[in-house]
């Protein structure tokens, strides 16, 4: 989209300075008149297209590969988290029953299973957010790996088809239908990932 914005500003800036140059010369000849003319009119129209973002993505076996796999790894860290807090509730009720029954012989005893809760409770919270961050740093290495592979695509595509411009959807309030060119972009990504991943695309 920058660039479009800037080519699209060089053209009035140059529409700008043809029209100074006319209103500054209007002792001039006819011919140069007709010439400068002319050349306000030589202004090339630009050859865009665009694609939809969570179409590719959602298209895209990679990236269905990769948030599948950050998927599971989500899940995994729920169910521990799950698993943790039911044991850590089963030790609390545990101490709880003990105090109720009388079972403690002293304050030090009690506070001894206190302590050890407690001492869990902080180990299970540390090891929590280490994976929460963990995941967090690898979704970002799995959304460059995604970008990497869409651009480096996108610029061995353009450079076959010579597009002045490929934007993303999300860049403009509108474009026109048979600009879009997902489909194709979709397909030869596929078409990359899988010689370069035999037996391993859907």
């Amino acid at each position: 989209m920058k660039r479009l914005s800037v080519t699209v500003k060089t053209l009035v800036a140059c529409a700008l300075i043809f029209g100074a140059s006319s209103c500054s010369n209007n002792d001039a000849k006819p011919e140069a008149e007709a010439s400068t003319a002319t050349e306000t009119k030589a202004a090339p129209a630009l050859n865009i297209r665009y694609i939809v973002a969570d179409s590719v993505i959602g298209a895209y076996t990679l990236a269905q590969q990769l948030m599948e796999e950050q998927q599971r790894e989500l899940n995994k860290l729920q169910q521990w988290h799950e698993s943790k807090q039911r044991e850590l509730q089963g030790l609390a009720n545990n101490i709880n029953q003990k105090q109720q029954n009388n079972v403690y012989l002293t304050q030090a005893s009690m506070q001894e299973d206190v302590n050890n809760l407690q001492k869990k409770s902080e180990e299970a919270e540390r090891y929590f957010t280490t994976q929460q961050q963990r995941l967090a740093i690898a979704g970002e290495q799995m959304q460059r790996r995604l970008n990497d592979s869409i651009n480096n695509f996108i610029l061995d595509y353009n450079a076959v088809h010579g597009y002045d411009a490929i934007l993303l959807s999300e860049a403009g309030v509108y474009f026109k239908p048979e600009l879009n060119i997902s489909a194709e972009v979709i397909e030869g990504l596929n078409a990359r990932f899988a010689a370069a991943n035999p037996g391993t695309s859907k």
